[in-house]
């Protein structure tokens, strides 16, 4: 089912015993189903523990204290924090759930004239994920991008952010925004653009020029040992950055449908998120870049298997302008209004054939509210990626 957590969120695992496994569990399908905060009295009621109702209530403080469990008074109901809702995925079952048989009827449907007119028929798979789960589904199959690296460009923003866009041979171009370095004086690049920055340019220049993505990636690695790098400052920043930009290749998306653009507006009210996803949404070729990054190919030779991230921690790249500063950071920032619901996607890197320099890169994903049905949607997800790749390939 779904793959481990990323690093940054296995720093937050925490250790469970079986029974505040249980409870967790409870509490985080219960509030999927209603969106409410869900009483002890409930929990007992529905679930038929055996514990007594201080012992429950004892577990519930202890998950609070964890933070994946919020509630903003004692006697209050509790709901799962985004952290909460991480830990209760890497609970569900591991392998071996499949998805509904009327879903996977729906997909295979939808699927069959794929062949004839691609674009059709992955428009009509995203419309049935979409349907199926209450959420803004999205398709694609794309070729990555080769070429020699043939410009880097710097482009100042405010304060101490910047636009790094590199450009391939045949005009394919990737966009990366980065948060420059202060000087060892305390002034930062954007304080002195025309030389800071120019030399922040020179540098990547220097590095990256007239060589391929892949090449590239390996001489930044091999300098980052070397002493020249660690003394400095300046070849270090535009390692880091270099780095950054080599890591995945631009992908021109051959086709890429989206259905579920009005359930993401119900779930996610707040205007400026919404706007700004919105905006990612109408960008073919940073959309999938986006999901390129999110959804890494699984390192054995297994069937796909789905990455669910939850909250905004897990998405990263979806939005370039402070994202994690202004959506908040989970339990730690949430204010006595209750937690915020956040964004969660589920999606599955599809198999694919391609040759050569530039093999062929898809992916199947939902995006919508944290209330997402994982346990349904992981095995759909999934299952929609393995037909998509099995038809593509036949």
């Amino acid at each position: 089912m779904a793959e481990p957590a990323e690093e940054a969120e296995a720093l937050e695992a925490v250790s469970l015993s079986e029974r505040q496994e249980q409870i967790l569990r409870a509490v985080c399908r219960d509030f999927i189903v209603s969106g409410e905060p869900v009483a002890s009295a409930a929990l007992i009621r529905h679930h038929g523990f055996r514990w007594s109702s201080a012992t429950l209530r004892q577990e519930l403080a202890a998950l609070e204290r964890m933070g994946l469990l919020w509630r903003p008074h004692r006697s209050a109901g509790c709901s799962p924090t985004e952290a909460g809702l991480r830990s209760y995925v890497t609970l569900l079952p591991p392998g071996g759930v499949v998805a509904r048989p009327a879903l996977i009827n729906a997909v295979d449907r939808s699927l069959e004239r794929l062949r004839d007119d691609p674009s059709r028929g992955m428009r009509a798979a995203a419309c049935v994920l979409s349907e199926a789960s209450g959420c803004l589904a999205v398709t694609f199959v794309g070729t990555a991008q080769s070429g020699r690296i043939d410009q880097v460009d710097v482009v100042p923003l405010v304060g101490v952010r910047a636009l790094v866009v590199l450009t391939l041979e045949g005009g394919a171009t990737h966009v990366q925004p980065i948060e420059l370095e202060a000087s060892p004086e305390g002034a930062t690049a954007a304080a002195a653009p025309e030389v800071e920055l120019r030399r922040l340019q020179e540098r990547l220049r220097w590095l990256c020029l007239r060589r391929t993505l892949p090449d590239a990636r390996q001489a930044l690695l091999r300098r980052l040992g070397e002493h020249e790098a660690q003394v400095d400052r300046l070849l270090a920043q535009a390692l880091r950055v270099a780095l950054t930009l080599c890591a995945v290749s631009p992908l021109d998306p051959l086709w890429m449908q989206i259905a579920g653009q009005p359930a993401l507006v119900r779930g996610l009210p707040d205007a400026e998120r919404l706007g700004d996803v919105l905006r990612l949404l109408e960008d073919d070729q940073r959309l999938a870049e986006v999901l390129d990054q999110l959804l890494p190919a699984a390192a054995d030779a297994g069937p796909p298997r789905a990455r669910v991230h939850v909250g905004v921690r897990g998405l990263p790249h979806l939005l370039a302008k402070g994202a994690e500063a202004s959506w908040g950071a989970g339990a730690a920032g949430r204010s006595s209004e209750g937690p915020e619901p956040g964004l969660c996607l589920v999606g599955c890197r599809v198999p694919v054939p391609g040759q050569g320099e530039a093999p062929n890169r898809g992916a199947v994903a939902l995006l919508g509210s944290a209330r997402m049905d994982y346990a349904a949607m992981i095995p759909l997800v999934e299952y929609a990626a393995r037909a998509l790749g099995a038809r593509m390939c036949a």
